[in-house]
C-alpha cells in the first residue's frame, strides 16, 4: 500500500527540476520527506502521474500547479542569473 506525503500531515516533499545541457528532456528530481531518498522522473510523466513515487520506502509525493509554478520562478531567476554571468563585460 502506498502511503501519501499528505496523509501523514508531516514534511511536503521537496521537488527540483534538473536541466542537462546534453539532453532535450528535463527531469524532476523528488525528495522523499520521510526517508530523505532522491528520486527522479521525467517532468511530463511527473505532471502525467500528479503523483512520484519514492524508490526507497514507496511514500507517494504529489505534484501540483503550485509546484510546477515554484519551479518556473526559480528557472526564470535561474536564467537572470546566468544572462548576467555571460553578458559581455565593458
Amino acid at each position: 500500500m502506498l502511503s501519501s506525503d499528505f496523509a501523514q500531515g508531516k514534511k511536503r516533499s521537496t521537488f527540483y527540476l534538473v536541466v542537462r545541457t546534453h539532453q532535450a528532456v528535463a527531469e524532476l528530481m523528488a525528495e522523499c520527506p520521510k526517508c530523505g531518498a532522491v528520486t527522479s522522473y521525467s517532468l511530463e510523466l511527473a505532471w502525467r502521474l500528479q503523483t512520484v513515487t519514492c524508490g526507497e520506502c514507496v511514500l507517494a509525493m504529489r505534484i501540483g500547479a503550485a509546484d510546477l509554478t515554484a519551479l518556473r520562478e526559480q528557472l526564470i531567476d535561474a536564467r537572470v542569473r546566468i544572462d548576467r554571468l555571460i553578458a559581455p563585460q565593458p
